[in-house]
């Protein structure tokens, strides 16, 4: 049970948020006051995070990989979100000061794994608010739903190189951490539905 009931029709300060996150058994996004619960993962949701996580550890880079229990800090927005996965490509991993949960504000690169309820929000609202941060190089997003992958890359300050990937024959190159994993490593072991390939990433 939550030790205490929580409302998403009222706004929350930080610290109040803060205080929510230790007592309840479930993860909230923190958009400005406004509190939103994240869903728990299916299967494939979690089998595709789990193999990004190992193919990212297993792989030769110098960054510093994160999983989805440390929160990304939007200070300009006074927002919080849990991505799936994150990297830091600095000499160190750099936290928000102050208490509460740990709030990663230097990362390069945001992976999240769309499911049919955060696609469009993980593809808009989410992807404007982490282009306010300026260590902010790449951001991938994963289907669970069928075998699709977008990426952006930052080129410049607002010049972005997009990928798309949608056959297991593909390669996905990620640019911050100077590797590439094949998608049959991101996808192997996950019951995709089967969906025709030239579908692509609608």
């Amino acid at each position: 049970m939550e030790a205490r009931q929580i409302r998403t029709d009222i706004r929350y300060s930080r610290e109040e948020y803060f205080r929510v996150l230790e007592d309840s058994l479930h993860k909230y996004e923190f958009l400005d006051g406004r509190l939103l619960m994240m869903a728990g993962g299916t299967a494939a949701h979690n089998d595709i995070i789990d193999n990004l996580g190992y193919a990212l550890r297993s792989a030769e880079h110098d960054c510093f990989i994160k999983g989805s229990e440390n929160a990304v800090s939007i200070q300009e927005l006074n927002r919080y979100y849990f991505p799936d996965t994150t990297a830091v490509c600095a000499d160190s991993v750099e936290y928000e000061p102050g208490g509460g949960i740990a709030r990663l504000i230097n990362l390069a690169l945001i992976v999240e794994v769309l499911s049919q309820k955060t696609a469009e929000y993980d593809r808009s609202e989410k992807f404007a608010a982490y282009r306010r941060l300026e260590s902010f190089r790449e951001y991938i997003l994963i289907d669970s739903r069928k075998c699709a992958i977008e990426s952006y890359y930052r080129q410049e300050r607002n010049s972005w190189q997009i990928g798309s990937f949608y056959r297991m024959d593909q390669v996905l190159p990620i640019h911050t951490l100077g590797i590439k994993i094949p998608l049959t490593k991101l996808y192997e072991g996950v019951a995709l539905p089967d969906v025709d390939p030239e579908d692509g990433l609608n």
